[in-house]
């Protein structure tokens, strides 16, 4: 498996590191507005009283959203905060703020659950990637990541803003560690 069989991987550069980002476009944020935007007009067109049903559940409705939007905008700047979340160069995987893992350190890089999972060698500690989520416990993550994937160090595509194929070309190109799957 190299760069000419993963698909999707012809646009990573041949050479340099590959510095992942979260994936925070915007769109869901977006696209609540959009679902919310009908809601508030149907709250402020119900033709019957503030004691019909239609009207009760489009304030309701209203006020989930009051809450859920900043909460979202919340979300997004700290996405946008955190910068990079992982790089991986020739000398191994640096995540977040700690130090940088190296390549030694890893036992293989395995596909879980449409993830790309980083396996420790054993008596190696990984950090978890970091979370702009609100109330995010990294030791709870950790825990979980662990059972699920083998390992806390979880890259995760569809939250990141690279694919499988080209963090799995990465990984294969500048760790020259074995990719598995599980």
């Amino acid at each position: 498996m190299d760069r000419t069989t993963l698909p999707g991987a012809a646009a990573l550069p041949d050479v340099g590191p590959l510095e992942l980002r979260a994936a925070g476009s915007g769109r869901l944020l977006f696209v609540s507005l959009l679902l919310g935007l009908p809601v508030a007009a149907n709250l402020l067109t119900a033709p019957d009283a503030p004691t019909g049903i239609r009207f009760l559940l489009a304030a309701a409705t209203c006020a989930v959203m009051a809450v859920a939007l900043p909460l979202l905008l919340i979300v997004q700047a700290r996405q946008r905060a955190l910068g990079v979340l992982v790089r991986l160069d020739s000398h191994g995987v640096h995540v977040g703020d700690g130090p940088t893992v190296p390549w030694r350190d890893l036992s293989e890089a395995r596909t879980t659950k449409g993830a790309v999972a980083l396996i420790p060698r054993p008596g190696v500690e990984l950090p978890v990637v970091p979370s702009a989520a609100p109330f995010s416990r990294p030791e709870r993550r950790a825990a979980t990541y662990t059972r699920r994937h083998g390992s806390p160090l979880v890259l995760m595509p569809p939250a990141l803003n690279a694919t499988q194929p080209q963090i799995l070309a990465a990984v294969r190109r500048l760790g020259r560690i074995p990719l598995g799957t599980q």
